[in-house]
């Protein structure tokens, strides 16, 4: 009988053994959260799996920190360790203290490297022993594959935003932030997009912030893919008819997965616009920056301090209309607007500047759930048109628009500095959420469907596109950085009047092309949003005393009563 027993207890013992180690084997994670926080996107197993070499990733996120840091430092452990679990031999991490270095001197050696490696120092104030102490710290990453390295900035500080709500962010942001520089790193080649020139659109200076950044940093055009600037007119000459050559202008043109129009000033003719049709019509994807009115700050440099702002004729009304939208010959003037100096005095004969809203200036905040503008503040408009989208079987997303307190001037329109003096009573602002930025997909038909009578057979007109898509902004200078008289560049949407740079409008146009590009969808890991749950401080205090009690006394109660049940039960059992 005993035997029995002892062989039941073995195999018993030998069963849990075997269960734990098949478990082992088997990923048992389920994630129960509303918001999934724990969850990786198939996008993202889909970039660790396809590496064919060892990924290593140095974290400079260790130390004494804050509680916001600790949870930041804790989520990217465990995105590492998942990254980890789905290609256990090809990717490893460590975590470093930057400020473990004994020696100032160490330290400091050690704060260079990583600022030439491209990371981005945060000062970050602590307390210890009773006292405040600033620590400069790196939260941030550098990746190294195979001969290269990146570096990863994950923590987001918005202006005006609490650290609690910017540590969030860069949680939402984090999985994004790390996938998008392992998919850079590993990737053999670099897609190629270009600024289109030859219709008097922006020159490489004033588009240079957003191609390679006046910071020395990685958040550019240029750190995702090879861009080029490419001249519609310049056509390459057929030997044999002694005639432009459009099939290879076409086919160049091809070349581009993604082409960017921006602020044209000439008017396109209608070559210009078959093949910017025709490349659309193959799969071509296209970010247009159009003003829908002529109008510039430049233009109020007069006596009167005012002039007429017309509608921007560039011939293209036709065709973007057959895409499925029309960009209005009207400026948009909105309440939440920036800052302009104006002199409203002398005193020593020195002029005294005072700053008036310009609310032809608009400053937007995207409450899109779209991933290009989810999230966006702060993002900095010069004369913008509104956008009406006309009705059709292509899909429309309104990714910007103005505030609920706006209005419309049509054009021709006075622009006059004298709305500053005499302003316009509020209740004139009646239009809400006039559309600046629109997302255009599906398959669009030929503008020259039906119209075109070709005189050779250099180009095979196609009528119907490919499903693809295009992003249609009324805002030539939402992409333009300005350039002072001494030539020095300076960040897109900088203020010079307050000395801040706009986050927004670097963070839309970049979110935009990589929507247009991206073949592996990695702008969906931007939509995942984290709840921010944070205890309610008023009711806190309210109950303060329940809590306690509840906290406290309930467990001691109740522990005090399973012990009275316990031993009255046993006295029973063995009386």
């Amino acid at each position: 009988m005993n035997a029995n027993k002892y062989i039941a207890s073995l195999l018993l013992i030998a069963l849990a053994i075997s269960l734990n180690i098949l478990c082992s084997f088997i990923n048992w994670d389920i994630d129960l959260t509303a918001d999934k926080r724990h969850s990786l996107a198939k996008e993202t197993t889909s970039v660790i799996k396809e590496l064919d070499d060892n990924l290593f990733i140095k974290v400079y996120l260790e130390g004494d920190f804050p509680a916001e840091f600790k949870k930041l430092q804790k989520v990217t452990e465990s995105l590492l360790k998942h990254f980890k679990s789905i290609a256990i031999d090809n990717v490893d991490f460590e975590f470093i203290n930057p400020n473990a270095p004994n020696t100032d001197k160490d330290k400091l050696a050690l704060f260079k490297q990583l600022v030439n490696l491209k990371l981005t120092p945060t000062d970050l104030e602590i307390r210890k022993m009773g006292k405040q102490v600033n620590q400069i710290i790196f939260p941030g990453a550098i990746i190294y594959y195979k001969n290269k390295q990146v570096a990863v900035n994950f923590l987001k500080q918005q202006a005006g935003k609490s650290p609690g709500s910017n540590i969030n962010t860069s949680i939402e942001n984090l999985e994004f932030e790390f996938v998008s520089a392992i998919q850079h790193i590993a990737k053999n080649k670099q897609d190629k997009i270009a600024f289109l020139s030859g219709n008097g659109e922006l020159t490489e200076n004033k588009v240079y912030d957003i191609t390679n950044s006046v910071s020395d940093n990685n958040f550019n055009l240029s750190y995702h893919y090879k861009v080029d600037h490419f001249n519609l007119k310049e056509f390459a000459i057929d030997s044999t008819t002694m005639l432009p050559n459009l099939s290879r202008q076409l086919a160049m043109l091809s070349a581009y997965k993604a082409i960017i129009i921006a602020k044209p000033t000439i008017p396109f003719n209608n070559l210009d616009k078959l093949l910017i049709d025709q490349y659309i019509m193959q799969g071509g994807k296209v970010l247009w920056l159009v003003d829908g009115v002529k109008a510039s700050m430049d233009s109020l440099q007069n006596k009167l301090g005012a002039f007429i702002a017309t509608k921007n004729n560039l011939n293209i009304d036709d065709q973007l209309s057959k895409y499925g939208v029309r960009i209005n010959a009207n400026l948009i003037e909105d309440l939440r607007s920036t800052k302009i100096p104006i002199i409203t005095g002398y005193s020593n004969n020195k002029p005294q500047q005072s700053y008036f809203q310009w609310p032809y200036f608009p400053l937007l905040v995207s409450d899109s759930k779209h991933a290009i503008s989810k999230g966006l503040d702060g993002i900095k408009c010069d004369f913008a048109s509104s956008i009406d989208t006309i009705k059709s079987n292509i899909k429309k997303t309104i990714l910007l628009h103005s505030s609920k307190q706006s209005r419309l001037n049509f054009a021709p329109a006075k622009i006059s500095l004298g709305i500053l003096e005499n302003p316009p009573p509020t209740i004139s602002y009646n239009k809400e959420y006039e559309p600046i930025a629109v997302l255009l997909e599906g398959e669009f038909e030929s503008v020259f469907k039906d119209k075109l009578v070709q005189k050779n057979n250099q180009i095979q007109l196609k009528e119907k596109s490919k499903t693809t898509k295009m992003i249609v902004v009324a805002d030539g200078d939402l992409i333009a950085n300005d350039i002072s008289f001494s030539g020095t560049i300076f960040p897109l949407a900088y203020d010079p009047n307050i000395k801040y740079t706009y986050p927004g409008n670097k963070h839309f146009l970049i979110n935009a092309i990589q929507y247009l590009c991206d073949d592996n969808g990695l702008s969906n890991l931007k939509t995942k949003e984290l709840s921010l749950r944070m205890l309610d401080k008023e009711k806190v205090q309210k109950n303060k005393l329940l809590m306690q009690l509840i906290n406290i006394i309930f467990p001691i109660i109740s522990l005090l009563i399973f012990a009275f049940l316990f031993i009255r039960n046993k006295k029973r059992k063995y009386a």
